[in-house]
């Protein structure tokens, strides 16, 4: 059965839509971008001090002018809301997490759970996606890693 495949814009858009904030294209479109914004904000925050205003957090940065809108809002209250929205949006897109990115899907939610993944491991990850992303090859996953011999565990990762 295929999964759904929501897109982190789209899980991004929807969570901060729930809590009537604005998520506009410019900030919050990618992880990358999102993640980029809110340090940006994190650093504007730490200078600002947890009272401040968005209007204040916009003056203090470059980029964020998108959230003019939203001045009065308070600057923490936008930006615990940004982190919530990125935390439901990474899970929700992480079902269908491409094969070419499990190591930084992997990194991303150790992070979230204040662990550290090993490179060995991140290393094993990327070879055998299945893990987290949805394929063919997650029936035969066990069978493929049953203990062996080294030289042929080696063979098989």
């Amino acid at each position: 059965m295929p999964v759904a495949c929501p897109s982190f814009k789209i899980a991004f858009q929807k969570n901060m839509a729930a809590l009537n904030l604005p998520a506009p294209d410019s900030l919050f479109s990618t992880y990358t971008t999102a993640m980029t914004n809110l340090s940006a904000m994190l650093g504007a925050l730490s200078k600002l001090g947890a009272d401040a205003t968005v209007a204040e957090m916009i003056g203090a940065t470059t980029g964020l002018e998108a959230l003019a809108a939203i001045a009065g809002i308070g600057a923490a209250a936008y930006t615990g809301a940004v982190i919530g929205s990125l935390i439901v949006a990474a899970n929700d897109s992480m079902v269908c997490t491409s094969s070419a990115r499990v190591s930084s899907a992997a990194i991303l939610s150790a992070a979230r759970n204040r662990t550290q993944i090993p490179a060995t491991m991140l290393a094993f990850l990327q070879r055998n996606p299945e893990v987290i992303v949805d394929s063919p090859f997650r029936s035969s996953y066990a069978s493929r890693h049953r203990a062996h011999s080294s030289a042929q565990q080696v063979a098989l990762a």
